[in-house]
């Protein structure tokens, strides 16, 4: 007896590129359950302590308690739409338009400079009741544009001079990143394609002169020139004494609070106007006083899920297109949280990262979800046996 189920047939790989081979009503098969599981939870977390954290904020700058949680709630049905979406959408289409996708990513880029300051800094398009920040979109097309081109190189990229190319769009970005400015952008952009040409097999020797360089051009850029020097010296004082930046000084006192279960959920003081902007950068140490130690563990084991399984499944993609690109949007999800968290214990100066998944704001959320999407689309093209 014959069944008239359809099957999927796993890809054929060969060489660089994968030819899928199926039936003529293949059915997709299903993506990796435990991204999306650990993807939601953090939204869903995100939207509880938005909710929670910028209550007497919102009620005191805009007479509405439930200001920044309503819009996070919509950022939140996107999001999920858009991971939806590009789970679906074959990732090897993204491939061929790469370079025009960077290219949209830089007129952004240049257009959000001639955009009116937001806190004296050109970051943002402000449209209506939301704002938009071109960086978060850049740093997506950068990855697939990074994969793509490293795809292409194969295993030349052992020669240095194979991927020079890239390292001049990088230096491009971030000129225009330091005229927002935008440090900390610059800093995960490399970091992340630096993660990328490493698993590309780049060899070590070629990428230590560039972590020197890029390290100097740092200094050189908060001493000489008194970028961000401020910021630096306040990190330094909160290492060595009580004083430094009152941000990072509320978020100290926020985690230290928080005990093993937390105040619980509503009950923390740091919202009462102690900590700024509680429910964007500093979000994590909200999670910490309410739910304590508990919530942060919470926390890092959905973050270590998401590494984990993208990197389960890079190692399993088809083609080296597929393996370069979730290794792009794992580095990425590793170097911003690493970062955020770095922050917020006060190990690193601030740098206005927003935790993924977590914080409140729709260009990071909206961006990282699809990003996600696209892991869980090369997900989908796994060997049957996995």
């Amino acid at each position: 007896m014959s069944s008239t189920t359809s099957t999927w047939i796993p890809p054929l790989v060969l060489g660089d590129d994968a030819t899928v081979v199926s039936s003529p009503h293949a059915v997709m098969p299903k993506a990796d359950r435990w991204i999306w599981m650990a993807a939601m939870a953090l939204m869903a977390l995100g939207s509880v302590m938005v909710l929670s954290s910028s209550v007497m904020l919102a009620e005191r700058r805009y007479d509405a308690p439930g200001f920044f949680w309503k819009r996070q709630l919509i950022w939140w049905g996107l999001a999920t739409v858009l991971m939806l979406s590009f789970s679906r959408f074959d990732y090897r289409r993204l491939r061929k338009p790469a370079p025009l996708l960077l290219a949209v990513g830089f007129l952004g880029l240049i257009a959000v400079l001639f955009a009116a300051p937001v806190n004296g800094a050109h970051r943002w398009f402000s449209l209506g009741w939301f704002s938009l920040q071109p960086f978060e979109a850049f740093r997506l097309a950068l990855i697939v544009y990074t994969a793509a081109f490293l795809a292409k190189r194969g295993e030349e990229v052992v020669h240095l001079r194979r991927w020079i190319p890239l390292v001049i769009v990088l230096a491009i970005a971030s000129g225009l990143l330091l005229l927002e400015p935008e440090f900390s952008g610059v800093l995960t952009m490399w970091a992340t394609v630096g993660i990328m040409l490493i698993a590309a097999g780049a060899r070590w020797r070629h990428l230590f002169p560039a972590v020197v360089v890029a390290a100097l051009t740092a200094v050189i850029l908060v001493f000489g020139f008194g970028y961000k020097k401020a910021r630096l010296l306040d990190w330094e004082k909160g290492l060595t004494s009580t004083g430094g930046s009152y941000q990072v000084q509320q978020s100290k006192v926020a985690l230290g609070s928080g005990g093993l279960i937390g105040k619980g959920l509503g009950n923390g003081r740091s919202k009462m106007l102690y900590l700024p902007e509680p429910h964007t950068d500093f979000i994590l140490a909200s999670v910490g006083e309410e739910l304590g130690l508990a919530g942060l563990t919470g926390v890092l084991i959905a973050f270590a899920v998401l590494v984990f399984r993208g990197w389960k499944v890079a190692t399993r993609a088809p083609d080296r297109f597929g393996y370069l690109l979730v290794m792009g949007v794992g580095a990425s999800l590793l170097v911003n949280a690493g970062l955020n968290a770095a922050v917020v214990t006060g190990l690193s100066p601030a740098t206005g990262l927003p935790l993924p998944f977590v914080s409140y704001g729709g260009s990071s959320l909206l961006c990282t979800a699809a990003a996600w999407g696209i892991v869980l689309n090369v997900s989908r093209f796994r060997a049957a046996s996995w």
